[in-house]
């Protein structure tokens, strides 16, 4: 792989872009949508952008009958869990606390590796582990807690971080044998379904006279952050590599919390920026690979 800047680079960086700035969208299309009629729509469409992306490039969705139970499971936890948790998080805490949250998935997929012994947690991961909550639990103290409103919020949002984590070790045994593409349309395809049916009541709830500020905040979600994110992220990894990819994935907090401040004008004193720095410090200490695993990748 190409030590260069190139286009592998620039995709990802679009994606960090597309992805950073989505909590202060979606949070802002609260104003007209509820948190679930929002994500159901969301992936509907954000799924039938990836199956027509699989379709023009002309890779299979046949799948042997054994890995359907896992791409389902992947569904549920990439989508139905992680969606019906973020979405409902949000609309009670703030984009900035959701952003930070939201970005400890691969401190927890760390701990469920260690807990089924599929590796060993080096001390300066368990180091980033006990920054990266503790990160979390000054940004909770920050936000207020319970007299705040935000603390559901914060849980909500811990349980979405947590069902996105399980997404490492749900798909890795697929990549072995599938392209990236097929697995995601599949896996969302599935999730949505259930996305949907969950989200049923808050449809038929749901006021459709929207402004077109919403209609285009939707669009953004589902077009912008949705298909093509996922896309253009994991065609980055292809080209540059995880190791490359994750270093930029730091960006996303950094540019989520800068814009939910700067547009939503939320409150973001010297103690969240202390939890935000822990966090992210916590994050990447126990993220960051080692030598060996770097020279795997």
């Amino acid at each position: 792989m190409s030590k260069t800047f190139g286009v592998g680079d620039l995709l990802v960086l679009t994606t960090v872009m597309l992805w950073g700035a989505s909590f202060t969208v979606i949070k802002s299309a609260y104003a007209e949508f509820t948190p679930l009629s929002f994500a159901a729509v969301r992936f509907a469409i954000a799924s039938l952008g990836l199956l027509l992306i699989t379709a023009l490039r002309r890779e299979s969705l046949s799948f042997a009958r054994s890995d359907l139970p896992r791409i389902a499971a992947l569904g549920v936890c990439v989508v139905t869990l992680y969606q019906a948790f973020f979405g409902i998080g949000l609309g009670l805490t703030t984009a900035s606390n959701s952003v930070l949250i939201i970005n400890t998935a691969p401190v927890m997929t760390l701990l469920l590796v260690a807990a089924t012994r599929a590796d060993r947690i080096t001390p300066r991961q368990a180091l980033g582990v006990v920054l990266a909550l503790g990160g979390v639990v000054i940004l909770v103290g920050a936000s207020g807690g319970l007299s705040a409103g935000h603390l559901r919020g914060d849980i909500l949002t811990l349980l979405a971080a947590a069902s996105y984590a399980v997404t490492p070790i749900t798909v890795l045994p697929l990549y072995r044998r599938y392209s990236t593409l097929p697995v995601m349309a599949a896996s969302m395809v599935f999730g949505t379904l259930l996305l949907v049916a969950i989200g049923l009541p808050d449809l038929a709830r749901q006021s459709w006279a929207l402004s077109p500020a919403a209609w285009g905040q939707l669009a953004y979600a589902a077009l912008g952050a949705g298909s093509l994110g996922y896309l253009f992220w994991y065609e980055g990894i292809r080209r540059i590599g995880p190791t490359r990819v994750a270093a930029y994935s730091y960006l996303i907090p950094v540019l989520g919390v800068w814009l939910a401040v700067a547009v939503l004008d939320e409150p973001f004193g010297p103690p969240h920026l202390i939890g935000a720095a822990v966090t992210i410090t916590g994050v990447a200490l126990a993220r960051w690979p080692t030598h060996s695993r770097s020279n795997r990748a």
